[in-house]
C-alpha cells in the first residue's frame, strides 16, 4: 500500500485501487500492518463492502464531476478573475477610482493618451509586462463575447477598474493595437535561438 506521505494516492485511479487494494488486505487479514492507518468500518466485517463501494463511485463521479463543471455550471466571478491576474492589478491602478489614467491630471486626455500612460510606465520592461496583458484584452473579448454590460459589471465591480471614457468592447482592441503597435516600434520580435 502507499500512503499519502510516500507519494501515493495522486490520482483517482490510484485512490480508487488503493481502496480495493485494501479491501482485499482486509477480507485476507484485518489485522494487517498495511492497515494500521487505514480506519474500519462498524461493524467489522463489512469494511470491504464499504471500501469496494467507496472505490466504485470515485470512478464512476471521477469524470462526471469536471464535465458537468465545464457543460453546466456558470464560472463564478473569483474564477473568472483567476483567469485576469494582469488586470486585476493594471485596471484599479490606472482606470479604478482616483486612477492614474483618469486623475485630475489627465481628466481631459482621451483613452488613447491613458493608454499610453500605461506602456510608457511599462517601457522599457514591456516585453515582460505588456504582451500578457494585450492576450487578456484578447481574452475578455472572447469570453464575455463583446456583451458590454457583462464585461462592465464585472471589471467595475469585481476587478474594481473602469475602461475610462471608452466602452470595454472599444477599449479592449484598442489596448491590444496600442501595446503591439509599441512592440512593433520599440522592440525587435523575439525569435528564439536554435538549440
Amino acid at each position: 500500500m502507499l500512503y499519502a506521505e510516500d507519494g501515493g494516492g495522486r490520482s483517482c485511479y490510484e485512490v480508487s485501487h488503493q481502496l480495493l487494494r485494501a479491501a482485499d488486505i482486509f477480507s485476507a487479514d484485518p489485522d494487517a500492518r498495511a492497515l494500521r492507518n487505514i480506519p474500519a468500518v462498524i461493524p467489522p466485517d463489512r469494511t470491504p463492502e464499504v471500501y469496494r463501494d467507496i472505490a466504485a463511485y470515485i470512478l464512476d463521479q471521477k469524470g462526471l464531476l469536471l464535465d458537468d463543471k465545464y457543460r453546466q455550471g456558470q464560472m463564478t466571478a473569483h474564477e473568472i478573475s483567476l483567469r485576469f491576474p494582469r488586470f486585476s492589478q493594471f485596471m484599479p491602478i490606472y482606470f479604478g477610482q482616483d486612477g492614474v489614467a483618469i486623475s485630475d491630471d489627465m481628466q481631459f486626455s482621451t483613452i488613447e493618451e491613458g493608454i499610453a500612460l500605461i506602456i510608457e510606465e511599462a517601457h522599457p520592461r514591456c516585453m515582460w509586462k505588456l504582451p500578457g496583458l494585450a492576450a487578456e484584452s484578447y481574452e475578455a473579448l472572447a469570453l464575455f463575447q463583446n456583451d458590454e454590460d457583462a464585461m462592465d459589471r464585472f471589471f467595475s465591480y469585481v476587478l474594481r477598474g473602469g475602461s475610462g471614457s471608452a466602452d470595454f468592447v472599444d477599449f479592449f482592441p484598442l489596448l491590444a493595437r496600442s501595446i503591439i503597435d509599441h512592440l512593433a516600434a520599440e522592440h525587435p520580435p523575439v525569435r528564439p535561438k536554435r538549440d
